[in-house]
């Protein structure tokens, strides 16, 4: 009987088919232990694990050490850590990252018997991420290296699509580069297979054929379709933030920065235009969509990346595009003429290399920038006048950490009576007034609301990626 399309003639599907012999028999060694490996310092931390130096005592080698922390041992190892174990043991290609090993750290004698061993995940040491470069005002891109980064990202890109695995969480921090040129896709938390159509030459991806979880991709790469609640979303929304990346590669920063998703949206309008049936068809029929009306407005992508050419606008445009359907895809942006064009893309040995750069390097150099002098005596902080009769410009330290900080006039008083009761002892504290209960009260019952809120998004974060 012959054997039905669906499968290969191993027998498994086209996607295992297509990994399994993508896939070195040697790229992962098993699972080792911590003292396997000597660490050399932190190089960055989030919410979902720390990362470490570390070299290899076997053979010499400087690796990653991602320490996976379990923030509710009564759920189970965390479902994202699982995710992205199992894809990377998987995934090969040379614009990924790759999973060398587990490495485990087992409680010995002096601890306390309860705790239970530590995870680490092992990869190969890289020296940059793109975003810590992008922040090192030392480094400037010339356009034939930048071409060479997104060729190398849109390959990577193309071979985690063309497997059914989407990302869902591209940005600029998560693209490591070391000093040999080469660049790789990291951090696969929230990345999933993918039920939807693959990429082809010359054939957008058009609609998906499943639900998502919507919560994915961090707020400033974040494509419209996604702000606007769609759930059958596709690869379309990986290409969306090469878009971003490859803008913020040209521009040096990022060229999306929303301080919500209401903002993000005006800020994709005012680059790309306002949303219409002809550049978003359905656009409004999506959840997020049915009570909007931008003002319209016809985007001003062309003026504000003018000095990048034709070729870079072009590309943008493309990767960029409003309508997720008929975005392009990592197969045809490859091809895009703008690598074709003078200045040439470098080859990887070709391009510079830099001092490393990681995350724990980039807070240190913005708390160093950060620092500023105090307000000078007689004049305020942040706002209003000061003793020359000027306005104070805003200082973003002093707002968040100076108990000084600017108070309008009428509510001086009340603060500097409050600061004063919180410096006596609890029962010597003055009680509050009728004239003033209703206010302070009801204040304080807003401000105890709103504390709740990042513990309910926490909780709502967490179920999310159970899904």
């Amino acid at each position: 009987m012959d054997r039905p399309p669906e499968t290969t003639p191993g027998g498994t599907s086209p996607r295992t088919f297509a990994l399994n012999h993508a896939r070195p028999k040697s790229s992962f060694q098993g699972c080792s232990r911590i003292s396997d490996y000597e660490l050399q310092g932190k190089l960055g931390e989030g919410t979902f694990g720390e990362v470490h130096r570390a070299r290899s005592r076997k053979t010499g080698a400087l690796v990653a050490l991602k320490k996976i922390i379990m923030h509710h041992e009564k759920d189970g190892f965390p479902i994202t850590a699982l995710r992205e174990i199992k894809l990377l043991k998987l995934l090969s290609h040379p614009n990924i990252l790759r999973l060398e090993d587990m490495a485990v750290e087992h409680p010995t004698r002096q601890t306390d018997k309860r705790k239970k061993p530590i995870m680490y995940m092992v990869t190969p040491y890289m020296d940059h991420d793109l975003s810590g470069l992008l922040d090192n005002p030392s480094v400037h891109f010339k356009e034939a290296q930048i071409k060479c980064y997104m060729l190398q990202l849109l390959q990577g890109l193309r071979y985690l699509h063309e497997n059914h695995v989407l990302h869902r969480d591209m940005k600029a921090a998560n693209l490591l580069i070391n000093n040999k040129g080469i660049l790789q896709i990291a951090d696969f938390g929230l990345a999933r297979h993918y039920d939807g159509p693959t990429p082809r030459a010359g054939h957008p991806v058009g609609e998906g054929r499943r639900d998502y979880t919507g919560l994915v991709v961090t707020r400033w790469y974040r494509p419209p379709e996604l702000l606007l609640q769609l759930r059958q979303y596709t690869t379309a929304i990986d290409v969306w933030g090469v878009g971003c990346v490859f803008g913020e590669m040209l521009f040096g920063k990022p060229i999306l920065a929303g301080e919500s998703d209401a903002h993000q949206l005006e800020l994709i309008w005012d680059l790309m235009g306002s949303p219409t049936d002809e550049n978003m068809p359905g656009w409004k029929n999506l959840p997020g969509g049915d009570h909007l009306s931008p003002r319209p407005r016809p985007g001003n992508l062309q003026s504000r990346f003018r000095e990048y050419g034709p070729g870079a606008i072009s590309l943008l445009k493309d990767l960029l595009k409003l309508d997720w359907k008929t975005r392009i895809n990592a197969v045809d942006a490859l091809q895009h003429p703008y690598f074709k064009k003078e200045p040439l893309p470098l080859e990887p040995h070709q391009l510079p290399t830099y001092e490393e750069s990681h995350e724990l390097d980039r807070r240190k150099f913005h708390d160093r920038k950060a620092a500023l002098p105090p307000a000078p005596k007689g004049g305020t902080v942040g706002l209003g006048p000061d003793a020359n009769g000027a306005t104070a410009g805003f200082n973003s330290s002093d707002a968040y950490g100076n108990i000084d900080t600017y108070i309008p006039s009428y509510n001086r008083e009340e603060a500097g009576s409050r600061r004063r009761d919180d410096d006596r002892p609890r029962d010597d504290r003055r009680r509050p007034t009728s004239k003033d209960s209703g206010r302070r009260y009801d204040r304080d019952r807003r401000t105890r609301s709103r504390s709740r809120s990042p513990m309910h998004d926490r909780t709502r974060d967490r179920d999310m990626y159970r899904r």
